[in-house]
């Protein structure tokens, strides 16, 4: 494979100065892919591009369909992953705990919950209140044998479910997955996970706070530390609000987080242990509360709530901070969410609809800054192109780390690294390059109807050069997106790496694998 990608690169010329499309056809078929990929997890069919393109008033109806599509709640789930931080692989209880023999399946599991529960909500049409005030979960048959739960007998797959352990009802705040990755210590008395409820549903984030300490304060002192937390004027900047949102948590009060006949289940008789460990009533911002389940319905009439999700979905969906200049749009994306009742599904077609979106947030004509594919854009975009899945053990290689490639991808852990990368590094290219290498050879001899259809393996350039020819082209369109001449440099460059690699394979079907490979290395594949 090394020899072919030298070859790909000592046969392509340089680039020449080609006149640019008109500005409707060029807006179209970039804005398609760039909704497609964010929307899908995948590039748009040629049939979908040619439709654009021929009129571009045909993405509106594209978008729809790209929105009701069966792949959108795993894009929910996969953008809503940066927030929750839930897919971690660092969680302080093992399957074989529970009696279970698959890692992966049980990691999988825990860390999806949370995104289940706010997929479905997307996918139904709920209202977003339901994020917080949700009496059911949803679990699949891992997780039916750890926890408390009245999954259907004999079924698998995710499904709604209800715990049976009288916990109240308030959504993700009450389930188990929340509250193993966001855990607490005795000091910290719940405050960690307050802050994850106000970061990740109100988008505040305490720890972000600028505060002047009292270096007086002796932190080694725990009487201290308590009083200062109730009279100390930095520390009431935040603790005046974050400790009675903490008090409402003690319910998921467990003594030994290593123990699955713990951990498992909700305590309510522990509800009141708040009085012990932060001495202050649970209330919402000063509205007080008595239940996990009052909390919910705080959350869901708080102004912030919509405002929060609008900022996290453009955010997520620009791939870069907001700043200043999207506050109104944010403002206009969250109204449009209010008008539709409050579903995902009307946020995500204000966002996409957005010029900002669409042209990346600039005004210099023809330039279209490009969004780089995600770890698990990789992975859905590759398998919808080939039909390859990197897995190895049962795990997913680009959605793990601790047996995969995922931070090395670019990805988030959850834990060390809570961030996607935004632009490549080197261990990013070498994990794309052996993922080409793979896919190329698993679509050939797997699946090769995705992307071969017109070919029996039998062409070359001198028996049917025309053959060749016309799938060099449509490969350039499905993989990258582009409309290349039959005589243009980029075919006689994929024919003449063909060739060099057919004389050193001694086979078509390697030396197609090896022009396909070149594709999905190419700049273009990993940009959109």
């Amino acid at each position: 494979m090394v020899i072919s990608l030298l070859l790909y690169t000592a046969c392509t010329p340089e680039p020449e100065a080609v006149a640019p499309r008109s500005p409707a056809q060029a807006d179209a078929a970039t804005a398609l892919t760039r909704i497609s990929v964010d929307v899908r997890g995948v590039r748009p069919s040629v049939e979908d591009l040619a439709a654009v393109e021929a009129d571009p008033a045909a993405i509106d109806e594209l978008t729809d369909s790209y929105l009701h599509d069966a792949r959108f709640p795993g894009r929910v789930r996969d953008l809503w992953s940066e927030i929750y931080l839930t897919r971690s692989e660092s969680y302080l209880i093992y399957a074989y705990q529970y009696g279970l023999d698959d890692q992966a399946a049980f990691q999988q599991a825990i860390g999806d919950e949370t995104l289940q529960i706010l997929s479905y909500i997307a996918d139904h049409d709920l209202p977003y209140t339901d994020l917080v005030t949700a009496d059911w979960t949803m679990a699949n048959e891992t997780l039916a044998q750890m926890w408390p739960l009245d999954y259907p007998a004999g079924e698998t797959g995710w499904k709604q479910a209800h715990y049976t352990d009288g916990r109240p009802a308030a959504g993700v705040m009450a389930t188990n997955s929340m509250w193993w990755r966001y855990t607490s210590t005795s000091s910290n008395a719940n405050r960690k996970r307050a802050n994850a409820v106000s970061r990740i549903l109100l988008c505040n984030d305490y720890l972000v706070r600028p505060i002047e300490f009292d270096r007086n304060v002796n932190l080694l002192d725990s009487d201290a530390v308590n009083s200062a937390l109730q009279t100390n004027p930095a520390c009431l900047n935040c603790h005046t609000s974050l400790d009675p949102l903490a008090s409402y948590f003690f319910g998921f009060w467990w003594y030994d987080y290593t123990n699955p006949g713990e951990a498992s289940y909700y305590f309510p008789e522990r509800e009141p242990q708040y009085r012990s460990y932060t001495g202050t009533e649970r209330a919402y911002y000063g509205d007080p509360g008595f239940s996990l389940a009052d909390l919910g319905q705080q959350i869901a009439g708080d102004n912030r709530f919509p405002m929060c999700a609008a900022e996290q979905a453009t955010e997520l969906l620009l791939r870069r901070p907001l700043t200043v200049e999207d506050e109104q749009r944010v403002v206009e994306h969250r109204d449009a969410f209010i008008s539709g009742g409050l579903t995902v599904r009307a946020l995500f077609k204000s966002i996409v609809a957005d010029p900002a979106y669409l042209s990346g947030s600039t005004d210099e004509p023809g330039f279209v800054p490009q969004k780089m594919l995600t770890a698990d854009l990789l992975a859905s975009t590759v398998e919808d192109l080939t039909g390859f899945v990197w897995t190895y053990a049962n795990y997913d290689m680009l959605r793990s780390d601790a047996v995969g490639f995922r931070t090395l991808a670019g990805g988030a852990d959850g834990y060390n690294v809570t961030a996607t990368a935004r632009t490549p590094n080197a261990t990013l290219v070498l994990v794309q390059e052996r993922l080409a290498e793979a896919a190329a050879a698993y679509a050939i001899n797997a699946e090769p109807e995705r992307l071969f259809a017109q070919l029996d393996f039998s062409e070359t350039p001198e028996t049917n050069r025309a053959a060749m020819v016309a799938e060099v082209q449509y490969l350039h369109r499905r993989v990258l997106g582009h409309t290349v001449a039959a005589d243009g440099a980029e075919v006689a460059a994929a024919l003449d790496l063909w060739t060099g690699v057919y004389a050193v394979e001694g086979t078509t079907q390697g030396a197609w694998a090896g022009v396909l490979s070149a594709l999905l290395r190419d700049p273009d594949f990993l940009y959109y």
